[in-house]
């Protein structure tokens, strides 16, 4: 039988599918030159990126920005306003009064510390689905139906990123990290686990008070005393009462306890411009009675799992967790052993030849504060918590004993899983007072940084509030371009959304390179001194597309790879927001185009060179200094710039590794560097190829030229472009094409086994390898003739 021209299709019984691959094993592949991604908005100042959840792929705000341009979006825009007019009652019902009949308390705190904490009360009634910050509220969010959702990992241009999930089931995270989801600092699980792990897994508060003679032990959160779907009213004061708010760059949720009269807020948000990355957790306790203080004898409040880091070690987590927790520890480096634990593993548990030390981990430190500033001890030893109660949904060693105790005694951390909590004795709070222990749980590389972390946030009173007021101006600051103004606010947030998930599939575009007047003028075609980067963007990815191997880059300029087709239609309106880059999206993607007519399946960030070692000193002498006794840091950013391909972000990290001291403001440096540079796109294989993108290139050529509508000539005409060149190549469809045979049915034609690694291109690219680094160099991927 032939198709098409072509040979017979061979047939292949179903039962024989398990041994053909349908594309190449990026394994079998030669190693690719990679570098570390990188963070944008200069200045030290940062941008912030909102995401939502749900987003299916191709619908992920391509629809909205659609192949006719600008008009699909005034048309869209249209429709939307008149169903929100039509549609806009909707809202949720509050809760109304409390055991003692008191008035009611703001949503939010009158100090905006991110808390709600206010003297008298609960609940007044808000017909809006916005608080005056903008975030939407979910009442009694933890019986509704389940949704999972994340913060955006976003932490500034100057700033070093974390990733975090959260559902609305107990204490809302579900799992956070560093890098991705093989770094976790609380284990990543699919959306269906997630809403069964998370409200005893995950971030949990015990607290042990008195009022007067009246003792209680509570856990704000615990789906024991959750309300009762379709029996429990609103007026009933005998269950807690909960909220969740849900801010761009932010999390928060609310307990109302009528029964013990405190309510307790917390509060999530990643840490932004700062040399360490840090995922912080601000929980605000308030005494609501009108008449009588309270005690708080005891209060635990953190995570009851927390993983130490060993590397990549998500698989074994979930495929050989018991034997794992053999390489676990908890190392300190105060001599109490209970204020900065440090949690690693002693070695990584690969099957390798060579065993690896492992020197970085996790760390959790936490303080009160304001007036009552100082630092906490933390309980890392779960046992002394749980007990014997292995399902965790029960503190009984806690129970049957108090915090003191557990302070008291030696705690365990050694070949177990161990816990995070905070702990707080002896707190007195007046009437309408209030409380806030703050923690931080992040990774550093070494144990001796945890000193230095514990200082920068802890000696800085008012940091913690600046620094939560700073995550959410970053996201105004890098959602200003499309600010909109119409009668609807919720529409106005529509469109904000849409434009902050676009930016965290294909990212943001900066022109980096401004040195002087001319070049502040021109765009990125006048002047090759200006180049063109993207920050903040990263493979789609989060607990309900858990398949997705995402990854968030813990860098200044902070970027991940991401899908071809996610990234090029995400862009495809850069050039309207930021005219200034440009051709530059135009010719890096058609320059992605093989000469086979296939593009490679990831996006990287562009990487920078400079080949000039006079260039490379002069820059040094003026980054550095050029007295003599700066000449071991001038030889060392020498090295750094000439000794192949670097990113901003990844620049910066040698910097701060080789401990280089710059006498000039990061944003100028970063300017003189990469207007000096040469750059080039970078792509690989991945999984395989597409082929189908011709529209995106005829939308960013459309949109370039509602732009510069005077450059079509030369665009089509002028610019010379590469072929992208990769070590697969594609199999024939005499090759490829099969028949399947089901059984009883008749044959089917499948494609299979559709790419192999072509000996002769793996053999061209091995002239590119760098033999003291074991990666290609940039010349690697791109086509060459036979020349050379």
């Amino acid at each position: 039988m032939r198709v098409g021209g072509y040979e017979s299709i061979p047939e292949v019984d179903e039962d024989d599918l398990s041994s053909v691959s349908a594309s190449l094993d990026p394994k079998d592949l030669p190693p690719q030159a990679h570098s570390d991604s990188d963070n944008i908005f200069g200045n030290g100042n940062d941008v912030n990126h909102v995401h939502r959840k749900n987003t299916r792929d191709g619908y992920h705000g391509e629809k909205l920005f659609g192949r006719r341009g600008k008009s699909d979006f005034i048309i869209v825009l249209l429709i939307f306003a008149t169903v929100l007019g039509i549609l806009g009652v909707a809202h949720f019902h509050s809760f109304t009064s409390n055991a003692n009949g008191g008035s009611t308390s703001n949503v939010d705190n009158p100090n905006d510390n991110g808390n709600s904490s206010t003297a008298r009360s609960s609940f007044k009634r808000n017909d809006n689905l916005y608080d005056e910050h903008g975030r939407y509220i979910l009442e009694d969010y933890d019986i509704k139906p389940t949704f999972s959702d994340f913060l955006p990992g976003v932490a500034g241009l100057y700033g070093k990123p974390m990733w975090a999930f959260y559902v609305n089931r107990g204490q809302g995270i579900a799992s956070f990290g560093t890098v991705s989801k093989e770094t976790p600092i609380l284990e990543f699980n699919a959306a269906n686990k997630a809403y069964q792990n998370t409200p005893l897994l995950g971030f949990r508060t015990f607290i042990t008070g008195r009022r007067g003679d009246h003792s209680f032990f509570s856990e704000p959160f615990s789906p024991l005393s959750s309300r009762v779907p379709g029996s429990t009213s609103d007026a009933d004061t005998s269950l807690p009462k909960r909220v969740m708010y849900v801010g761009a760059n932010e999390m928060q949720i609310q307990e109302t306890n009528f029964a013990e009269m405190y309510e307790i807020n917390v509060t999530y948000f990643v840490l932004p411009e700062e040399s360490f990355s840090s995922f912080v957790r601000r929980t605000t306790i308030t005494n609501m009675h009108e008449t009588k203080k309270l005690t708080l004898s005891g209060v635990l409040d953190g995570l009851a799992q927390m993983e130490p880091y060993g590397g990549r070690i998500e698989h074994y987590l979930k495929e050989t967790g018991r034997t794992l927790e053999s390489w676990f520890g908890v190392y300190h480096v105060d001599d109490d052993n209970k204020y900065m634990p440090f949690y690693k593993m002693s070695y990584q548990p690969f099957n390798v030849e060579e065993v690896s030390v492992e020197n970085a981990g996790h760390y959790c430190i936490s303080f009160i504060e304001g007036d009552k500033h100082a630092t906490l001890p933390i309980v890392f030893d779960r046992d002394k918590v749980f007990g014997a109660d292995t399902t965790l949904l029960r503190p009984t060693a806690l129970m049957n004993s108090s915090v003191s105790e557990i302070l008291s005694n030696p705690q365990y951390g050694f070949a177990k899983t161990s816990s995070a909590f905070a702990a707080a004795e002896n707190i007195n709070l007046d009437i309408g007072e209030s409380v806030t222990i703050t923690s931080f749980y992040g990774k550093a590389e070494q144990i001796t940084d945890v000193p230095i972390v514990l200082r920068s946030v802890f000696n800085n009173p008012g940091l913690v509030q600046y620094k939560f007021i700073r995550a959410r101006e970053v996201i105004d600051q890098l959602t200003s371009g499309i600010s909109t103004n119409t009668g609807s606010s919720l529409f106005n947030a529509y469109v904000k959304q849409v434009y902050m998930d676009n930016c965290l599939t294909g990212g943001i575009s900066l022109v980096l390179g401004d040195i002087d007047d001319h070049t502040i003028q021109s765009n990125a075609d006048q002047d090759e001194r200006l180049k063109v980067c993207h920050v903040f963007s990263r493979k789609r990815g989060d607990l309900e597309r858990d398949f997705s191997n995402f990854k968030i880059d813990p860098t200044y300029f902070s970027q991940g790879s991401g899908n071809f087709r996610d990234i090029i239609q995400s862009r495809r309106n850069d050039v309207i927001f930021n005219p200034r880059i440009g051709s530059a999206n135009i010719q890096m993607f058609l320059s992605f185009i093989q000469a086979d007519g296939y593009e490679p399946d990831t996006v990287e960030a562009a990487v920078f060179t400079i080949d000039d070692p006079k260039v490379c000193g002069n820059i040094a002498t003026r980054a550095v200094g050029p007295a003599d006794g700066h000449r071991a840091q001038r030889e060392s950013l020498e090295r750094m710039l000439c000794n192949g391909s670097f990113r901003p972000g990844q620049l910066f990290e040698m910097i701060e590794e080789k401990s280089v001291e710059l006498i000039m403001d990061r944003q100028k440096f970063i300017d003189l560097v990469l207007s000096s540079s040469d750059s080039s796109p970078m792509g690989v294989f991945g999984d395989g190829y597409w082929a189908d993108h011709w529209t995106y290139y005829l939308d960013l050529i459309n949109n370039y030229l509602s732009i510069y509508p005077e450059q079509e000539e030369a665009l089509m005409f002028q610019q010379n472009l590469k072929y992208f060149f990769s070590p697969a190549s594609v199999y024939p469809r005499s090759k490829r094409y099969v028949l399947l045979k089901k059984h009883g049915k008749k044959p089917k034609v499948v494609q299979v086994n559709a790419t192999f690694k072509d000996k002769m291109k793996v053999d061209a690219q091995n002239r590119y390898l760098n033999s003291a680094t074991g990666l290609y160099t940039i010349d690697a991927h791109w086509q060459r003739d036979t020349s050379g």
